[in-house]
């Protein structure tokens, strides 16, 4: 069959109206990363004075209201997102004195839902187990 002015225009209009609509149907969910809006929190101890904390971290970008939101975003990623695989900082010395901190973190991780709670010994066992993120 031959082709006709009229069949190229149509053909035209509906490659354009599919080249135009495509990446507004495909782009934006198949590539935005999964958010992470993590709720981090620490209990005080009794003897040692420290203070209960609560701060907000983002990643992807790296963001909220925690005082290292690049350092902590980092060493997530590395522990794939689970806390208690983060690195910390295994050459850190600490007292054995017993002062209980509690260490939580609520939100998502990547879009996936984040509910953690780990106890230590004190203050520093927590810092040396989950630094930057605590």
């Amino acid at each position: 069959m031959p082709t006709t002015p009229l069949r190229r225009i149509l053909a035209t209009v509906c490659l354009a109206f599919a080249t135009l609509t495509l990446p507004v149907a495909c782009g934006k969910s198949d590539s935005a990363p999964a958010r992470t809006t993590l709720d981090l929190a620490v209990s005080a101890g009794q003897t040692l004075g420290v203070q209960p904390t609560r701060v907000s971290l983002t990643c992807e970008p790296a963001g909220g209201d925690h005082a290292n939101p690049d350092g902590a975003c980092a060493a997530l990623i590395g522990a794939g997102g689970d806390f208690d695989k983060l690195a910390g900082d295994p050459g850190t010395m600490c007292a054995q004195v017993y002062d209980p901190v509690t260490a939580t973190a609520t939100g998502t991780w990547q879009g996936k839902a984040v509910k953690w709670e780990k106890q230590f010994s004190n203050s520093c066992e927590l810092r040396a187990k989950t630094t930057p993120v605590f």
